[in-house]
């Protein structure tokens, strides 16, 4: 199925985005679990599978983030669609302050004083292996701020995927005069790991464009993603390691392109089914809950466990079992659909 010649507003929920989300959501409480418990040096294999699942991971949340944002807010007027975002922006930002304070006190054993809390409030400390959190909160206000230019553009389909490469341009900003906490998260940093929102704008904006353009399969697309990451393999290979991630590089910025549409073609292929893969795509709608849930889970995990030592094979094992865990805590938590019967006096 190819592009479509106008843009097609729709009112339901996609399954195929949430099972995309879903896919990405496996792929990083595997990555983290490997992070935490596998030692590279001992189990090489570990290596590959963090750097593939890096590289992929926030783009893609970026992208389904752009995506979900077309259906349900950019379809709507501003009055609207404003407090919905304001909504979504808060959520993650508690979801961030969750998982800092947990890493902090559980992995850190920092003492849960006020200075410590405050300091994670007030975004002057950014916790590991929950930044990437915050940056969902500065990329929803940045699409709030930016509303009216996005619906502006995204009717102009050309100019937009023009403007989706002038984009990739911001990788060039200078980091090194960006000394702020605040305006790193925004911005990028050499002082700090920082996921910046404007950097990755761009697969915000693809996903405006591929959810408003009904946009599956298309030789266009498929050949500008691939040529993306042969630039990036071209990129790895000829420096023997890995492109900058933090800030990071056009050339990190453009290499998942390729496999994240595979991400996506292979997750309309899975909409066709819905009990096979109904807990991927329980996962994909409840993003927040299963990474801030894991992410607790694994921190205290390695604080008590600081010998545990996992390949990637046993890797599966243990992130599948925090997985089981998120889900049984989605499943107790979600509300079925109310349905009418009829009762016979």
């Amino acid at each position: 199925m190819s592009v479509s010649a106008k843009p097609v507003q729709l009112n339901s929920r996609e399954r195929s985005i949430d099972l995309f989300k879903g896919l990405l959501v496996i792929g990083m409480v595997y990555c983290h679990t490997l992070q935490f418990f596998s030692d590279p040096q001992i189990y090489p294999a570990s290596t590959y599978w963090i750097d593939v699942i890096n590289l992929i991971t926030f783009s893609g949340f970026v992208f389904s983030f752009g995506y979900v944002s077309q259906l349900a807010y950019y379809t709507k007027p501003f009055l609207r669609a404003a407090p919905r975002m304001l909504i979504a922006a808060l959520k993650t930002l508690i979801a961030f302050y969750i998982s800092g304070v947990a890493f902090r006190i559980i992995h850190d054993g920092q003492l849960l004083s006020w200075e410590n809390i405050r300091a994670i409030l007030l975004l002057e400390d950014i916790p590991g292996w929950s930044e990437f959190l915050i940056s969902f909160t500065y990329l929803m206000i940045l699409g709030l701020v930016l509303f009216v230019p996005l619906r502006w553009l995204s009717d102009r389909k050309g100019l937009a995927f023009v403007i989706t490469g002038i984009l990739l341009l911001t990788t060039l900003f200078p980091y090194e005069r960006v000394h702020s906490s605040q305006l790193g998260l925004m911005f990028g940093s050499y002082n700090f790991a920082t996921f910046p929102p404007v950097q990755y704008f761009a697969y915000y904006l693809l996903g405006i464009l591929f959810a408003k353009y009904r946009i599956h399969f298309d030789w266009r697309v498929f050949i500008g993603a691939a040529l993306a990451s042969a630039i990036f393999l071209w990129k790895l290979r000829s420096e023997g390691e890995l492109p900058q991630r933090f800030p990071p590089s056009v050339y990190w910025i453009i290499g998942p392109a390729l496999l994240l549409y595979g991400y996506y073609l292979l997750a309309r292929v899975m909409e066709r089914w819905v009990k096979p893969f109904a807990i991927v795509e329980s996962m994909g709608r409840n993003v927040l809950l299963y990474l801030v849930i894991t992410n607790l889970l694994i921190f205290t995990v390695k604080s008590s466990q600081t010998n545990l030592l996992l390949s990637s094979g046993s890797g599966l094992y243990y992130a599948a079992g925090f997985l089981a865990i998120a889900a049984f805590c989605s499943w107790i938590n979600t509300k079925p659909p109310h349905q009418l019967r009829n009762i016979k006096e």
